[in-house]
């Protein structure tokens, strides 16, 4: 009789514990989603967008940053690496970043959030989230983006 009230209130213990670990496993998930609304909320606020620039040459760079909203994706990259570039009629032409140039075989492509974009990177207003790519290609994987 003894060890049967025993075993009842160990397991109402343990259903107790059980409850109270999911109990604190919500609050720490909702605590983790209320900072990051905040951060969200914050930027938006001050008028700035979180976004992240990629720059794919050989091995991929990846940052995150925060940036002013109505910002161009020249811009960004402008601002975080050593352009070179060619100004036309339609906008900057991008021939050179961090010093890897475009040649006869390769040149910069640019995307935002995996979509190659066909309006000038001094043209183009970067979005809350985007992730902004700039892929150095070969002649041949370039012009898939482009049938």
């Amino acid at each position: 009789m003894r060890s049967e009230k025993n075993l009842k209130s160990f397991m109402r213990t343990a259903v107790n514990w059980r409850y109270l670990g999911l109990g604190i496993a919500i609050i720490a998930i909702l605590t983790v989603g209320l900072q990051f609304a905040d951060i969200y909320k914050e930027s938006k606020e001050e008028g700035k967008i979180e976004l992240s620039l990629k720059i794919e040459y050989g091995e991929s760079i990846k940052e995150n940053l925060i940036v002013e909203n109505h910002t161009t994706a020249f811009q960004v990259l402008n601002k975080t690496h050593k352009v070179e570039y060619k100004e036309y009629p339609l906008g900057y032409f991008i021939t050179g970043i961090d010093g890897i140039r475009q040649n006869e075989t390769h040149s910069w492509l640019y995307f935002v959030n995996d979509s190659v974009i066909m309006e000038s990177s001094d043209k183009y207003y970067l979005s809350y989230g985007d992730v902004l790519t700039f892929k150095f290609l070969s002649s041949e994987e370039s012009m898939k983006y482009f049938k």
